[in-house]
C-alpha cells in the first residue's frame, strides 16, 4: 500500500487508475479469444467479469489497506438488505411493463445471466465503488465532482444504442442521470453497494424479460420512463423516510467542493 497524502495526487491517482480499469474493460475479450472460448458464453463472460474485478481489487490495494478493501468499495455491507431495499424500488417497473408490455420471447438464463447480472455488477464496481469511491471517499472530493467521471463513462458506454446523434444522447442522458441515481443511492445507504448492485439488476432484467416500446433501448419510450421516474420518486422516498427515522440527513457530505 502506497500512502498518498496531497489531495491533489489522490485525485490523479483516481482517474489514472480509472483509464487503467477502462484499458481492461474494453480489453478482457483479448484473453477469452486467446484462449479460444467463445465470446457468446457464460463462461467466457465470467472470466472477464473476474479480470475486471481483479483489477479493480489490485488498484484500490494500492492505496487501501488490503483488509479494508471490501469495506471501502462497499461489499461488506449486508447483501440481502440490499436487494429488498432495490426490489421495493422497482416495484413500478413490475407493475408497469407487465401491464403494457409483453414477455419477451428472447429470454434465455445466459443473456439474463449475461446483461443483467454480469452487466450490473461489474458496472456498479467499477462506476460506483471504484471510480466515485475513490474520488468521494478517498480523495474526499464533493459530490458533484466525484459523481461527474463515472456519470460520463457509465453514460458513454451506451452512446451506441443510438441510431442516429439524436437518440445517442438521449441513451447518454438517461444513462447519465441513472449514474447519479445510483451514485446518490450508494451514499445515502451508507455504501451498501448491494443498494446500486441491486437497482441496476433489477431494473436491467425488468428491462430485458418484458416488450414494450422502447425497451430495446436504455432511453426508453414514454411508459417505460414513466414507471423508471416512478420508481426513482419511490425510491428517494423510502430513503428519505429511511434518514429521517435514523435521524440523519440526506447530503449530509460536501456537495460542490472540489
Amino acid at each position: 500500500m502506497i500512502s498518498i497524502n496531497s489531495k491533489t495526487a489522490k485525485i490523479i491517482y483516481a482517474i489514472f487508475a480509472s483509464i487503467i480499469v477502462h484499458f481492461v474493460w474494453r480489453n478482457t475479450v483479448e484473453v477469452t479469444d486467446f484462449l479460444n472460448i467463445a465470446r457468446s458464453t457464460a463462461l467466457a463472460q465470467s472470466i472477464r467479469a473476474l479480470l475486471l474485478t481483479a483489477s479493480v481489487f489490485i488498484l484500490t490495494a494500492i492505496v487501501i489497506k488490503p483488509k479494508e478493501i471490501f469495506s471501502f468499495l462497499g461489499l461488506n455491507k449486508n447483501i440481502i438488505k440490499g436487494f429488498g431495499i432495490a426490489l421495493i424500488c422497482v416495484i413500478p417497473l413490475y407493475i408497469t411493463f407487465p401491464i403494457f408490455g409483453s414477455l419477451n420471447t428472447d429470454v434465455s438464463i445466459f443473456r439474463i445471466y449475461h446483461k443483467c447480472i454480469i452487466a450490473g455488477f461489474t458496472e456498479e464496481l467499477v462506476c460506483r465503488a471504484f471510480m466515485f469511491g475513490l474520488l468521494f471517499r478517498y480523495a474526499k472530493t464533493g459530490f458533484f465532482w466525484a459523481v461527474m467521471l463515472p456519470a460520463l463513462y457509465f453514460g458513454s458506454l451506451h452512446l451506441y444504442q443510438g441510431h442516429d446523434a439524436i437518440s445517442a444522447l438521449a441513451a447518454f442522458a438517461v444513462t447519465f442521470i441513472g449514474a447519479l441515481y445510483f451514485s446518490w443511492m450508494y451514499v445515502e445507504w451508507d455504501f451498501n453497494l448491494w443498494v446500486p448492485i441491486g437497482l441496476h439488476i433489477l431494473m436491467n432484467t425488468a428491462w430485458f424479460i418484458f416488450t414494450m416500446e422502447g425497451t430495446e433501448v436504455a432511453a426508453g419510450g414514454l411508459i417505460s420512463n414513466i414507471a423508471r421516474v416512478a420508481s426513482i420518486f419511490l425510491a428517494i422516498a423510502i430513503t428519505m423516510w429511511h434518514k429521517r427515522r435514523s435521524a440523519s440527513k440526506v447530503f449530509s457530505y460536501p456537495i460542490w467542493q472540489l
